[in-house]
């Protein structure tokens, strides 16, 4: 914009002193050049009044004396010749007065005037629309807050019906709207207004009833401040919700929503008391876990729940948590009470818990915790019922171990005739030197020494037999998986003391390279051998046929990088097939004619049941190299976490 321009307001202003100046000009020549009695001074008031609507209030004063020093000075310079003194007292004190009184009140009319105009530049700075309407709804003040919101300027809002300018869609009829406010002097709800470029906005609008100083009704007073975002948000919210309880109503799994927040403030008062350790602090006080049961407070529960919990209705849970939990919850429940503790986002356990009849049921139990900082008052429980789950994989369980018995004796056939080629040795022995014994005896004198020598020949080849037939038996024997510290290294030894025979009669050299000071493992005696042996028999039979080079079967222990205990069986066998190596491990693929494909698979899920690892490779030149690997006993924790149940094979 030009900065010379003029503006309107600036072009009035000018217009109006111009005029006033003239118009004083007049009235002092007229009242100069008539009697003295005359009161045309009086006109003065007119200027005083013209220049209230462009001066302030100190200029506007001293236009009033001016007006009245002319009035006075008019007597004077008169053609008629009367003195001051001949004027009467009304003729000299009616004009000054006159335009005294006239600038009083147009001092104060200017006063309220700029009162308003700053109180309306005020509401002009307010985001919220502000306007005032007549009592026939005519626009007669449109602030800027108004023009932003609805994008009406001043100009083109004054003057219009508001409900028809903005298409205002009322709550109720218009009538019941007005009523109330000609009752009360005010109203308040809300509207929907059309904007000018014709979306629509909902509004929180207030109404106030402006009255004359006779009471009589004359203008209404309407602020809106736009809530559409709000009441998006709003709806979005009530949607979300009837969506949240739609879910949590129909879901096929059990959901709890339970209060955690006296918990969490006997759990805070812990922490000010100077408690850190949580987790041994609760085990050491139980009483706080069993009373930290009834702190949990049961807000609702699912159809799901209702069904699981064989309950009539939701309202018979809706009490206390002890009518679920058994014996064995209390330790999932200490678990939640350390994630409250340690602030963890989610939580999950299986356990035990009951019916309302009494029926017991194995639960993967899961909370999700709210955000944090939280006083827990909304905590969602979801509980998944695997009762049949796990019926059925205990009796899968049990099919695997009569399956790995089988195999055992399977492979234990295999090794009849050494074992009865061991067992024979020592017996033969024994019978000797029972014989060389008696001859001893029947010399004269008797040669006792030699004798007793003798006799503990007996008793070492008696405790070699028994240990064969140990190591037999307990290789046979049907016992419930046990886990226990095993020595890998007394293991290994063991195992080839059984196949040493079979090694013999196979002319197969067998080498051992144990690493000393091997740390234990944590699993199965019987089962963990299982695998060794029948790795190594699979080592002796793929060197039957070899003819061209060594027979040679090598066992090998050592850490390996992930600090597991590894155990590697290396043959000169017929080797690997590349296209085949994948394939080993699976149920009923075998490489024998005679094979039935069962022992590979029986191992790996033996391995894997124990969080280990189980594999084959091509040997250097020649042959295989088939290798387990198991966690140490110091890893137990971290074993059990890869650990599983020995997978269907």
């Amino acid at each position: 914009m030009d900065d010379n321009a003029t503006s309107p307001t600036t072009v009035t202003s000018r217009t109006s002193l111009i005029l006033s100046v003239a118009i004083t000009i007049g009235i002092f020549i007229f009242d100069a050049i008539t009697p003295a009695d005359s009161v045309i001074s009086t006109l003065f008031v007119a200027v005083v009044l013209l220049s209230s609507r462009f001066l302030q209030t100190r200029e506007i004063v001293l236009v009033s004396l001016g007006c009245m020093a002319l009035s006075v000075l008019a007597h004077f310079v008169t053609p008629y010749g009367d003195s001051w003194a001949t004027i009467s007292i009304s003729n000299r004190v009616l004009s000054p007065a006159a335009i005294g009184v006239v600038t009083f009140l147009a001092v104060q009319s200017r006063s309220q005037e700029m009162m308003l105009r700053e109180q309306a530049g005020l509401l002009d700075l307010t985001h919220d629309t502000i306007f005032v309407r007549d009592m026939k709804d005519v626009i007669t003040y449109w602030n800027h807050g108004a023009e932003e919101q609805y994008g009406w300027k001043k100009a083109q809002a004054i003057g219009r019906i508001s409900h028809q300018l903005m298409r205002t869609i009322f709550p109720v009829p218009l009538e019941a709207v007005m009523g109330g406010l000609l009752r009360t002097g005010r109203w308040e709800g809300e509207l929907v207004h059309t904007r000018k470029d014709g979306t629509q906005a909902i509004v929180a609008s207030r109404w106030s009833l402006q009255k004359d100083v006779r009471g009589v009704p004359v203008a209404t007073l309407e602020t809106n401040n736009d809530i559409s975002d709000r009441k998006r948000a709003e709806d979005a919210l009530r949607e979300s919700e009837r969506r949240y309880k739609s879910i949590f109503r129909t879901a096929g799994v059990s959901i709890w929503e339970e209060d955690f927040s006296q918990i969490k403030a006997a759990i805070d008062e812990l922490r000010v008391e100077g408690v850190e350790n949580f987790r041994a602090y609760f085990a050491a006080h139980p009483e706080f876990v069993r009373e930290s049961i009834s702190c949990a407070k049961v807000v609702d529960v699912n159809d799901a729940t209702v069904e699981l919990f064989k309950a009539q209705s939701k309202d018979e849970l809706l009490h206390s948590l002890d009518a679920v939990f058994t014996s064995e919850t209390l330790e999932a429940f200490a678990g939640e009470l350390i994630a409250v503790a340690e602030e963890h986002p989610y939580f999950s356990a299986e356990t035990i818990l009951q019916t309302l009849k009494g029926d017991k049921l194995t639960v993967l139990l899961a909370i999700t915790f709210p955000p944090r900082p939280s006083n827990l008052d909304r905590v969602l429980v979801t509980i998944t019922d695997i009762t049949e789950r796990k019926r059925a994989e205990e009796a899968l369980h049990k099919a695997q171990a009569e399956l790995a018995h089988i195999t055992r004796v399977t492979t234990m056939n295999a090794l009849t005739s050494s074992i009865a080629h061991e067992v024979s040795q020592p017996l033969g022995a024994i019978v000797s030197n029972g014989y060389a014994g008696l001859r001893w005896l029947d010399h004269q004198p008797p040669k006792l020494e030699e004798a007793r020598r003798t006799f503990e020949h007996i008793v070492e080849d008696g405790h070699r037999a028994g240990e064969v037939i140990g190591r037999v038996r307990a290789l046979l024997k049907k016992t419930a998986i046990v886990r226990e510290c095993v020595d890998a290294t007394e293991l290994i030894q063991d195992t080839v003391a059984v196949v040493h025979g079979e090694v013999l009669r196979n002319g197969i050299l067998l080498r051992t390279e144990l690493a000393p000071e091997l740390p234990p493992v944590m699993g199965d005696r019987v089962q963990v051998q299982q695998v060794l042996l029948n790795l190594m028999m699979n080592g002796i039979d793929a060197m039957k046929e070899v003819t061209e080079r060594p027979r040679e079967l090598r066992i090998r222990s050592y850490l390996d990088d992930s600090g597991a205990v590894a155990v590697a069986v290396h043959d000169t066998g017929v080797g690997l097939d590349p296209s085949s190596v994948d394939r080993l491990f699976e149920a009923f693929y075998t490489t024998k004619p005679e094979g039935m494909g069962m022992g590979l698979a029986i191992c790996r899920s033996i391995v894997l049941a124990h969080g280990g690892r189980l594999g084959a490779s091509p040997n250097e030149p020649c042959g295989a190299v088939f290798e387990f690997s198991l966690p140490p006993e110091r890893d137990e924790t971290a074993g059990a976490a890869n650990a599983r149940p020995m997978p269907l094979l």
